[in-house]
C-alpha cells in the first residue's frame, strides 16, 4: 500500500491498528490478564475518575454514544464494571470499576509499563514528513512481534548454557550489535567466532551463557555473553576474559546485562581463576558503568588488542581479601 502514498493512509492506519490490537491481546492472554485490549480506554478513564455515566465517557474519549453504550454493556456482563442507578433520577445510571475490573487494572500495570518502553523505542523517529514516520512506524511494529518484545521484558529470564538451538540467536545478536555501534569494523574473526561458537570458544575450554525467556514453544534469546581462560600473565595470575556479551536492544534496561555478567564472573571465581579482564569501547557508555559498577578497573593493554573498535581494557580481581596472604 506504501506506493500509493496518502490516498491509502486510512487503510494503513487500521492496519496498525488492527495489528496492534492482536498483539496486546496475546500478552494480555500470556499473562491471563482478563480484559480486551478494546476495553483498555474506557477502564483507564475509570480508574482515574472514579465513575461516570455513559453520555461522560463518550464524551471524554471523543467516540459515539452508541459505541460507548455497546462497549460497557459487554464490560458489564464481563463483571469487569458495574452500574450504579441515581436515587434522585432513575433515568441516570453512572458506571465504575468493580472487584475484577479494579484487580485486572492493577494486574495489567506493569505490562502496560513494559509495553510503554517498547512502543516509545518504536516512535522516536527524526522524519518530519508524516508519510515517512509512519513507514518507519509500520516496519518497526510489522516487521516483529510487539508481544514477544514484551513478553521477553516481563520475563522471567533464566541464564543457560548455550545449546545447538540457541547459536542462531547468539550470531544474530551479537550481529546486530556490530552492526549498530561499529558497521564498519566487522571483520572475519567477528563473522568466524559468531557463526561457529562451539568450536571458536566452547572447544578451546571457554563456555557460552545464553538469557532466555522459556516459551511453550522454544526459548527466546535475549542476551548472549562467553568466557575463556587465558594464558598466565607474568604475575602467574590465572586470567579468563569475558566478551560476546549483547543483550536485544528491545530487552535492555531490565537488568539482563547484569545477570549475564554476574553468572560469568561467579563462574570464573568458582572455577579458581583470579582475574577476569575485557575490553571495550569508550564510546559505549551504559557498557562502561555496567563495568564500574561490577568493580572492573581500567589498565593499560597487557598486548594490542585484536579489534580496531577496542579502546579500553579493563580487569577485575577475583581473590578475595580473605584469600590473600596476611603477611
Amino acid at each position: 500500500m506504501e506506493q500509493f502514498g496518502v490516498l491509502t493512509l486510512g487503510s494503513r492506519l487500521k492496519r496498525l491498528s488492527d495489528h496492534l490490537f492482536i498483539q496486546v491481546q496475546e500478552i494480555y492472554s500470556q499473562c491471563e490478564i482478563p480484559i480486551s485490549a478494546t476495553y483498555f480506554p474506557i477502564l483507564r478513564l475509570l480508574q482515574k475518575t472514579g465513575s461516570l455515566s455513559v453520555m461522560e465517557i463518550a464524551d471524554r474519549l471523543h467516540l459515539s454514544h452508541p459505541a460507548v453504550s455497546k462497549q460497557t454493556t459487554k464490560m458489564i456482563k464481563e463483571s469487569l464494571l458495574e452500574k450504579t442507578v441515581d436515587e434522585q433520577d432513575q433515568r441516570r445510571s453512572s458506571l465504575q470499576l468493580s472487584e475484577l475490573g479494579l484487580s485486572a487494572m492493577q494486574r495489567v500495570e506493569p505490562v502496560l509499563q513494559e509495553m510503554k518502553i517498547i512502543l516509545e523505542k518504536m516512535t522516536v523517529y527524526s522524519s518530519e514528513n508524516f508519510m515517512d514516520a509512519l513507514s518507519i512506524l509500520e516496519s518497526e511494529v510489522l516487521s516483529g512481534s510487539l508481544a514477544d518484545k514484551v513478553l521477553d521484558r516481563l520475563g522471567p529470564i533464566d541464564i543457560v548454557l548455550l545449546e545447538t538451538q540457541h547459536e542462531k540467536a547468539f550470531y544474530d545478536l551479537n550481529m546486530a550489535w556490530l552492526e549498530r555501534y561499529f558497521p564498519d569494523q566487522i571483520d572475519d574473526k567477528d563473522r568466524k567466532i559468531l557463526s561457529n561458537p562451539q568450536q571458536e570458544i566452547i572447544q578451546k575450554g571457554g563456555v557460552v551463557w545464553v538469557a532466555v525467556r522459556k516459551t511453550k514453544t522454544l526459548d527466546s534469546v535475549v542476551g548472549t555473553i562467553a568466557f575463556v581462560p587465558l594464558e598466565n600473565d607474568s604475575l602467574n595470575h590465572n586470567k579468563g576474559e569475558v566478551f560476546k556479551l549483547s543483550v536485544a536492544e528491545h530487552a535492555q534496561g531490565g537488568g539482563v546485562a547484569q545477570a549475564l555478567l554476574s553468572t560469568a564472573i561467579a563462574f570464573a571465581h568458582q572455577q579458581g581463576f583470579s582475574l577476569l579482564s575485557l575490553e571495550t569501547a569508550s564510546c559505549l557508555k551504559l557498557a562502561r558503568r555496567l563495568y564500574d559498577k561490577n568493580g572492573f578497573v581500567e589498565k593499560e593493554f597487557p598486548t594490542p588488542s585484536l579489534y580496531a573498535r577496542a579502546d579500553v581494557y579493563m580487569e577485575k580481581s577475583l581473590i578475595l581479601k580473605t584469600d590473600r596472604d596476611p603477611s
